[in-house]
């Protein structure tokens, strides 16, 4: 009796899980895309892990993945994105690289301090700084990644995708 084959969502997704977590994360999924002819700007892969990541933990599950892989042709071109949308990602990742001083990718307790005042002085009600530090740092290791930053934007409705 042969074995069955894994469904080929489940062989891409393996593939591209290089650190073999379980999960896809924005890197993985970039070089998945590309490697299947499809270039994203730096604003349509965030705005991509923003939309298959549907329960906003920063990664991406087999399960997540699956569901976008069914839609087949038009997978891809659910990634595009319009021009205005393209523009207001780009500057949510300039203000955040901004900030991002020593450049490792993440806000630390130390430069989050310039964003909060920012964020306060263009009238986002979030508290002190630790309550704002604690609802964007969703992974709860003291720093907001770039993934988190985003996705408080779309959850805040500041930022429509």
């Amino acid at each position: 009796m042969a074995s069955r084959r894994p469904p080929l969502s489940k062989l891409v997704f393996k593939r591209y899980d290089k650190d073999e977590s379980g999960f896809i994360d924005a890197g993985e999924l970039g070089q998945m895309i590309y490697d299947m002819g499809h270039k994203l700007t730096e604003a349509e892969l965030v705005a991509a892990t923003q939309q298959l990541d549907k329960n906003g933990d920063g990664k991406i599950s087999y399960e997540e993945f699956a569901s976008w892989w069914a839609r087949g042709d038009e997978r891809f071109s659910s990634l595009e994105l319009s021009e205005s949308a393209q523009k207001q990602i780009s500057a949510a990742i300039d203000f955040f690289k901004y900030y991002d001083k020593d450049r490792s990718g993440c806000i630390d307790r130390t430069e989050f301090k310039p964003v909060y005042e920012s964020l306060k002085a263009g009238g986002h009600q979030l508290g002190s700084i630790e309550e704002a530090l604690a609802v964007l740092d969703t992974s709860g290791d003291g720093q907001i990644s770039l993934d988190e930053y985003v996705n408080w934007l779309v959850k805040s409705k500041i930022l429509k995708l």
